[in-house]
């Protein structure tokens, strides 16, 4: 297993393991190849996406991350906003290698944190984190702002 920075030609692949990913919690991704391509590879990237290529060329798993920044930590991080295996590929060690490079890039651009929201539920993943030493912070909580919101805000 070959893990990757992601090319602009492998963002249909990534879409459909979105689509497949946010299917397992009742979710409609509205995430398009497009979309990937000029938030990964346009003019002013705002995400990176690491993929994991199995022997014969297919993808078996995609991460993606951003830099971050906390003023409580004084520190540059990494957050981890999507991290999917397909299911046959599950146990292979692929879900941590895509973890490793993330937070070798985040490193080298001065990161000193990794930080990834969870979804209510999903033990597994969970248990998956906490075995690589995250921990959860009960002092915060996600919040969202969806777009008509966001866009009333912004006037």
């Amino acid at each position: 297993m070959r893990i990757r920075p992601a090319r602009p030609e492998d963002c249909e692949a990534v879409v459909d393991m979105v689509v497949d990913f946010a299917a397992l919690f009742g979710v409609t991704a509205g995430t398009t190849a497009e979309g990937l391509r000029v938030e990964a590879f346009g003019s002013r990237p705002t995400i990176s996406l690491l993929v994991a290529e199995a022997p014969d060329g297919t993808l078996a798993g995609y991460l993606v991350h951003q830099d971050t920044y906390s003023t409580w930590r004084g520190a540059n991080g990494v957050f981890v906003v999507d991290l999917f295996v397909k299911p046959q590929w599950r146990n292979d060690g692929i879900g941590i290698k895509l973890m490793a490079e993330a937070a070798r890039q985040g490193a080298a651009k001065g990161a000193r944190f990794m930080r990834l929201d969870i979804s209510e539920g999903n033990e597994g993943g969970r248990r998956f984190y906490e075995r690589y030493g995250f921990r959860p912070l009960d002092h915060e909580r996600f919040m969202v702002l969806d777009e008509p919101g966001l866009r009333a805000l912004a006037g």
